[in-house]
């Protein structure tokens, strides 16, 4: 959950009835003048009745203005408490609805590995893969690639991600990421820095990256790239292939994913929100995406994959169904939020509108957000 700052309102002290303060003064000057003149003129001297009954006098002048000036204290501290919780509530929403730019993105998987694949899968006459039966279960695979070995398969499908990436340029790719993100094995990251070393040789890249943590790690790169150079560049990466599983609801699947973002030059990237369901309700955090997003209502699209076990979905009240992903890719584990947000991008990208995406991701059990158009080109 990641709920905008809420501020209790400021306890506001009662504004005196002033007709009432004035009548109880009015009332006290009549009984010190009538009780002087009838118990105490034969008691004590006029002067000193005089001075006594201004005493009094005084006193309930000074609680009458101790309380005004409370009140005034009040009004002032309750004005100041309001609008230093907006300022603190504005900059959380300001924070809160900074992108990033996906300059550029591949995605290799059982449907697609060009930038025109990717668009078909939005067509009325696209046919999903027929998933193959084997020994140990179903599986959705990459044509391309032959090994049965998951591991293999990992690698070559990072070997594909590269070429494809490479085809994609017609100059040679010079680049000097400022992070790199990487959601896999460490066997799949080597082949990767392997087939990019032979393919891209400009391209630099670390032993070790650091770990995709979903949202996590978005948060922190749109925070870094805040205010970064037009030519800052952090390359993210990802790469799954599933083993077969006997009665597994979906089939094995496999993708890989590349992502160049940047602080503009392509499709907007949200910070995107996840599901806490032991705290909040769907409802609840699909209208928070909305004003993350500033949309006043849901996008036209949202690509995802099936959650049975969010029950809860019908109260987003998006426009999921036509655009599930079940049977394009399989099972893919964490990657999942990878590839829709990857899909959302292509649709927005292609049609110019937000498009919502909804999956996991390697630290919840549901994510979703928005992809926006390019805002680069209004």
């Amino acid at each position: 959950m990641n709920e905008a700052p809420y501020f209790a309102p400021y306890p506001r002290a009662r504004t005196p009835v002033y007709s009432r303060w004035w009548l109880s003064g009015a009332a006290l000057l009549s009984v010190l003048i009538v009780g002087g003149k009838l118990f105490l003129a034969d008691l004590y001297e006029p002067r000193v009745m005089i001075v006594g009954m201004v005493g009094v006098l005084l006193l309930w002048l000074l609680v009458f203005l101790l309380r005004v000036l409370y009140v005034h204290f009040n009004q002032h501290f309750a004005h100041t408490y309001t609008v230093t919780a907006r300022q603190i509530q504005r900059a959380w929403w300001t924070h809160h609805r900074q992108t990033a730019a996906l300059v550029e993105a591949v995605l290799v998987g059982p449907v697609c590995s060009s930038v025109e694949d990717r668009q078909k899968l939005f067509t009325a006459d696209h046919q999903p893969p027929e998933p193959v039966q084997t020994t140990k279960g179903e599986v959705s695979r990459v044509w391309q690639v032959m090994d049965e070995d998951t591991a293999d398969r990992e690698r070559e499908l990072v070997a594909l991600l590269v070429i494809q990436w490479r085809r994609q340029h017609e100059a040679p790719i010079t680049l000097h990421p400022l992070r790199c993100y990487w959601q896999g094995t460490a066997s799949a990251w080597a082949a990767f820095v392997e087939q990019m070393a032979s393919s891209c040789p400009q391209v630099k890249l670390p032993e070790h990256p650091e770990p995709w943590q979903g949202l996590a790690s978005l948060d922190v790169i749109i925070d870094q790239l805040q205010g970064a150079a037009a030519d800052a560049r952090i390359l993210c990466a990802g790469c799954a292939s599933l083993p077969p599983q006997a009665n597994s609801r979906l089939p094995a699947g496999e993708a890989a994913v590349l992502w160049l973002l940047g602080a503009q030059g392509g499709v907007r990237f949200c910070r995107g929100e996840w599901f806490a369901a032991e705290s909040e309700d769907l409802a609840t955090l699909a209208e928070r995406v909305l004003q993350q997003s500033e949309l006043d209502k849901p996008a036209p699209a949202c690509v995802s994959f099936s959650q049975p076990e969010i029950t809860e979905l019908s109260a987003l009240n998006w426009n999921i169904r036509p655009f599930v992903q079940d049977a394009n890719f399989g099972d893919l584990g964490s990657l999942e939020a990878m590839v829709v947000q990857t899909l959302a991008a292509a649709y927005a990208q292609a049609h110019g509108v937000p498009c919502a995406w909804l999956g996991n991701d390697p630290h919840h059990t549901l994510t979703l957000g928005v992809v926006k158009p390019d805002d680069s080109r209004t």
